[in-house]
Order: structure tokens, then sequence, then C-alpha cells
């Protein structure tokens, strides 16, 4: 019997990428993994075993694409307050290039999917500890006030990651406009890189030491 073909498990990945942000985990079928890869749903069967198995696998192979990047810059021999910027900014494109597919799975979370639920616990902690570690470093050296964590790391990812989501759930509802403003206006001011800095400035300016 010839062995299955080194590539099927990448096509079977690269088919849950895409299908992920439009199904989340709940509504993902075996059958539509295999049409969308164009391979024996035997094949899925033989790589990955199970619907759950598979999807964590592509979860976690996104997710180690970004920390991969996310912790060689914020590792750089630079001052903390540069090194908070490039992890904000970092995270902040992830989400708005992939929010559509985090929009279905916090869907899947309130859901109680248990799969969703463990990749969150075994994964968010990580690029949270590192952004706070770094205020706490900005924090010692001036830059930044004296707040609790739980106080900051909120008020941060309420300015600068919300908006992100926001504009996922205005393309979700198909919503033409939101408060009188086409979608096709809002995009740009709300997932710019331009708008994405501009809001890690304003918000790092909220939590600035007065002089």
């Amino acid at each position: 019997m010839s062995r299955p073909s080194r590539n099927t498990d990448r096509l079977l990945l690269d088919a849950g990428r895409k299908l992920l942000p439009q199904t989340g985990v709940s509504g993902l079928s075996l059958r539509q993994i295999a049409a969308q890869a164009k391979v024996n749903l035997g094949m899925f069967h033989y790589h990955f075993g199970s619907k759950q198995k598979f999807a964590r696998q592509v979860l976690q192979d996104l997710y180690e694409e970004f920390f991969r990047g996310f912790s060689l810059e914020t590792h750089k021999a630079a001052p903390p307050e540069q090194r908070l910027i490039a992890a904000l900014t970092i995270l902040a494109r992830f989400v708005r290039d992939n929010r559509k597919l985090i929009l279905a799975l916090l869907q899947d979370a309130l859901n109680h999917e248990p799969e969703v639920i463990a990749f969150a616990k075994a994964n968010a902690p990580r690029h949270i500890r590192i952004i706070a570690g770094l205020v706490r470093e900005c924090q010692k050296t001036g830059a930044l006030k004296e707040l609790p964590l739980p106080t900051i790391l909120p008020y941060i990812a309420a300015g600068v990651i919300a908006p992100n989501l926001g504009v996922a759930f205005l393309e979700r509802a198909a919503a033409g406009s939101a408060a009188g403003i086409p979608l096709a206006l809002i995009r740009p001011a709300v997932i710019s890189d331009q708008a994405i800095a501009q809001r890690i400035a304003a918000a790092l300016k909220g939590l600035r030491r007065e002089p």
C-alpha cells in the first residue's frame, strides 16, 4: 500500500485556515475540509483522526507564526516603551488580519466549545504575560503611571484591539454602514496600519506620567 502524500496534511491545514473564519470550530465539518483541500475524506482521518485535533493544530500553527515574530520584536535591545509599542502593533495587526476567525472563535467560546477554550487558556497568557512585563518595565522607568495591571491591560485592549473586532462584527452582519458612515470608510479609519499606530499612541498617552 502506497503511503499518503506528505503534502496532503498541508493541504488539509490550509483548507482549515480558509474555512474556520466562516464556520468556527463548532460549524466545521470533515466533508467541508476534505472538499476544500480536494482530497479523500479518508486522508483526513489518516493524518488527524478527529476534528478537534485538526482544529487545534490549525489554530496552534497560526498562533506560533504570530508568536515567533512577536517574541522576536519584544526581546530586542531597545527601550521598554519602544518594545511595548512594537508588541501592541504586532498584536493589533494580527487581530486585524485574523479578525473574522477571532470573532468566530469568540462565538465558539461563548458556546462552550471545549477545544477553543483549551486553546485560549494555553496560549493567550503567553503574549499577555509579555505585554504585562513590558508595562511593568515602563512603570519602573517612569514612562507610565503606576496603575494596576488589571486596570491598564483592559484599557489598552479596548482602545487598541477591540476596534478591529468591531469591524469584523459589521462585516459578519453584512452592515453596509454604522451610524450613517459607510463600512468602506470605516475600514481604513479603523484597521489601517496608520489607524492602529494612532490608537496605540493615544492609549499610551493616556497612561504616561504627568510631567
